[in-house]
């Protein structure tokens, strides 16, 4: 794995309000910690996050919404061990949806 020495910017195809989005990825100094930075392209504003405290962010949601499915299972009838599958391949598909929706 190459290691985060210096800033790193992106353009991705996903677009928000007809821009494309830049994701910039940076070292925090001397921390052992990273920067992600968001804007759009053309934009001067620059929306920045902790990686640690997006990671703990995407971390929860993903408990909630599991936490939801294993409720819903429980009222179907459906034993976690059947719905997990399902629910991961949902998971799956609604990111790819997201991808081809960007195009």
């Amino acid at each position: 794995m190459t290691e985060l020495n210096k800033p790193i910017s992106r353009v991705t195809r996903r677009r928000y309000r007809d821009k494309p989005v830049v994701v910039t990825l940076a070292p925090l100094g001397s921390e052992d910690e990273a920067l992600i930075g968001l804007r759009l392209l053309g934009e001067r504003t620059q929306y920045i996050v902790r990686l640690s405290d997006l990671y703990r962010i995407a971390a929860l949601w993903h408990g909630q919404r599991e936490a939801q499915a294993r409720r819903e299972a429980r009222r179907q009838g459906i034993p976690w061990r059947d719905a997990k599958h399902r629910w991961q391949a949902a998971a799956l598909a609604s990111l790819r949806s997201c991808d081809v929706a960007a195009t």
